[in-house]
């Protein structure tokens, strides 16, 4: 698993938009727009996951205009940055000193490299190990053989 913080987003974000665009951002702002949301703080704190696709989470400044960057559209982002991949997306606004929250994010990204195999093919592959003499790939194999077998 790869944990991505503030800082690692918003680079991810930026290149994005930039390649998608075809315009550099001249800055990406953290937004704390939430009056409709307030129902979202808990303890001065408001946080943002996955489920909150809707949400403004950034202003995206451009030289002659700002365009609002959505949830979805950070998630779409590391996703192009990330294929094959489970991502995990949190914004954090803090509120406990007033209106202009600081603001974190960070990004929890799994990656699918487990394929998913057939009975008959892990036993090839079972005996393939044995071929092999590799008894760590063996008990691994067998270990999984099982796990399939079983369910």
């Amino acid at each position: 698993m790869l944990r991505l913080e503030t800082q690692d987003i918003l680079n991810i974000t930026r290149k994005q938009i930039a390649g998608i665009f075809k315009m550099e951002p001249v800055e990406l702002k953290f937004v704390n727009d939430y009056q409709g949301e307030q129902y979202l703080l808990t303890n001065d704190k408001l946080h943002l996951s996955n489920q909150h696709y809707w949400a403004k989470v950034m202003d995206c400044v451009f030289e002659n205009h700002v365009r609002p960057v959505l949830m979805c559209e950070v998630l779409y982002f590391l996703r192009n940055e990330f294929l094959e991949s489970d991502i995990k997306l949190m914004f954090s606004y803090d509120f406990a000193e007033g209106s202009e929250g600081e603001a974190a994010a960070s990004a929890e990204i799994s990656f699918k490299d487990s394929p998913d195999l057939q009975p008959d093919e892990i036993a090839e592959l079972i005996d393939f190990a044995l071929t092999l003499q590799d008894k760590q790939w063996f008990e691994e194999l067998t270990a999984k053989y099982k796990q399939v077998t079983v369910q």
